[in-house]
């Protein structure tokens, strides 16, 4: 979790201040200071909340105090209240979702709110916060914002036509036609029925390669401008782990921001993070790409060496040489890992120094054979 800039205002009630600031002498031709006296302070009314005939226990059926509950909740106020960073690890049936969720809303401050799954995220949305919003009594706004594939693009919608494609478009173009004219946010999520590999997806879709911007006929309907205007307007908004990176990979590249700006955040399902984050930030290399290389360079050598048997040879070798190099690198490197069980299971691994170095002379014939296909280019 970002460390949380210490903010002094407090929710509900002022923090009580000490008894020689209270009603203080104010200077000649200024207005005398008043200091209200807090009922109670922010951490309190968190604590009251989660307590037996709390707000909690009189909105929700068979609620019942937790102590966990209640000092994991008191400990995000304190965070939240104070700044700093707090790593909270809660076992199920905790109510670790409402030990957060009711600081941050009580806080009156935007907070934002990060998921390891969509599954989590709408949970979040769609049961959580409206048993809170009539639970707590306290006005607040909420949105939640997902990436743009999963919202439909009305620009693309409308260039297509019935009956002129696949058999797919006749079946759910339709649908989806229909859905778009009715629904508010334009999440594919609504679409219960829709399957979650569909193709035709990907043509109706909102990518940014293919966004136009303020210059697209329809940016005042468009889902991820009335989303992005919903976040900006709101007091808890509610990503998941991949939009944040995302939008922490558009701010370090200086193209702006998907996320409104916020100063606290609270990551659930952090043990998710690293991967999702690596994802972003971290290099990736396969034997499929470096094959794929291989294929794309051999091609290109043989189409500049053109009769010349030479070169042509000589552009097989170096070649092989680039595939031998690269097979070897990763026999090595999985056999560094060979004791990891997960290795087994997946087919992604993630290089620690330990590993590299056991495949330090592999790598740097991998690089050499790299270096002479670079040269073999220019």
């Amino acid at each position: 979790m970002p460390e949380v800039p210490p903010v002094p205002r407090t929710v509900g009630a002022e923090l009580a201040r000490p008894a020689t600031e209270r009603g203080r002498r104010a200077p000649d031709g200024a207005r005398p200071v008043t200091a209200p006296v807090a009922v109670a302070a922010y951490e309190d009314i968190v604590r009251t909340t989660f307590s037996p005939g709390g707000a909690l226990a009189r909105a929700i059926p068979d609620f019942e105090a937790r102590s966990g509950q209640i000092e994991m909740a008191a400990a995000v106020a304190r965070v939240l209240d104070r700044g700093g960073v707090l790593l909270a690890e809660a076992g199920t049936g905790t109510g670790k979702t409402l030990a957060y969720l009711v600081p941050a809303i009580l806080k009156r401050e935007r907070v934002l709110i990060s998921t390891g799954t969509k599954n989590l995220q709408e949970q979040i949305f769609f049961k959580d916060i409206p048993v809170l919003r009539e639970a707590l009594g306290v006005p607040f706004t909420a949105t939640y914002m997902k990436g743009r594939a999963n919202y439909v693009c009305l620009h693309k919608l409308d260039q297509l036509s019935e009956g002129t494609g696949p058999s797919t478009h006749d079946v759910f173009l339709p649908i989806i036609r229909q859905w778009s004219a009715r629904t508010e946010t334009g999440d594919r999520a609504e679409l219960e029925t829709l399957p979650e590999d569909l193709a035709f997806w990907n043509e109706v879709s909102a990518t940014a390669d293919t966004c136009l911007g303020t210059e697209c006929p329809r940016y005042d309907d468009c889902f991820i401008t009335k989303m992005r205007q919903r976040a900006a307007a709101s007091d808890v908004v509610v990503v998941n782990h991949h939009l944040l990176c995302a939008d922490a990979a558009v701010r370090q590249s200086a193209y702006g921001e998907v996320i409104p700006a916020y100063n606290r955040a609270i990551l659930d399902e952090a043990h998710q993070l690293e991967d999702v984050a690596t994802q972003y930030f971290g290099y990736s290399v396969s034997t499929y790409r470096l094959e794929q290389l291989a294929r794309d360079v051999e091609r290109s050598l043989l189409m500049m060496a053109g009769d010349e048997r030479k070169r042509r040879d000589e552009a097989t070798r170096i070649v092989g040489r680039l595939r031998d190099c690269a097979r070897t690198f990763f026999n090595e490197l999985a056999c560094a890992h060979r004791g990891d069980a997960r290795v087994r299971n997946e087919e992604r691994v993630r290089a620690t120094v330990d590993s590299l170095a056991q495949t330090a002379e592999a790598a740097a014939d991998l690089t050499g054979a790299l270096d002479i296909i670079e040269s073999a280019l220019v």
